[in-house]
Formats: structure tokens, sequence, C-alpha cells
């Protein structure tokens, strides 16, 4: 079985807001200052704690207001320097 069939939605929800959390703490926001950035708080507060699944025009978004690509939303291993993204 290949990694991609192991992997649940749930898990993969789960950890992708695990990743905005990181990329907004890194930037010292706060889920509110996101609603400055085109995301609702209540909305964004769902997509951290994993309960919806993002549109891609709403990645894009987040990509902006963390100034790096839409893939580095994915990544699960620690960057380095993520201001440099």
């Amino acid at each position: 079985m290949s990694l991609a069939h192991s992997i649940t939605p749930e898990h993969l929800l789960h950890d992708f807001g695990n990743r905005l959390r990181q990329l907004r703490k890194v930037r010292q926001l706060r889920q509110v200052d996101m609603e400055e950035l085109g995301l609702s708080y209540k909305y964004y507060q769902r997509l951290e704690s994993g309960q919806v699944n993002p549109t891609l025009l709403t990645l894009h978004k987040l990509a902006s207001a963390f100034e790096v690509a839409v893939y580095d939303l994915f990544r699960t291993e620690p960057d380095p320097n993520p201001q440099a993204s």
C-alpha cells in the first residue's frame, strides 16, 4: 500500500490545520488577524482544527496571507527558515 492510500482524509485535514497554525504562529498572527488577510475568523478556526476542506481559491488566499507558495502549505517537515519562503 502506498503512503497516499494510508492517509485518511481526516488525518490530512488535521495535518493541514497544524501546518496553518505553525505558519500563523511563526508570523506572530492571531486567528482573528486572518480577517484582515481575507479569511473570516470562524472559517479560519475551522481550517486550523481540520473541520473543513479548503477550496483552491482558499489555498491561494492562505498562501498569499502567509507569503508562501501553495505547495508550502502542505509541507510536513520543519522549515529551517520560514520567513524566507
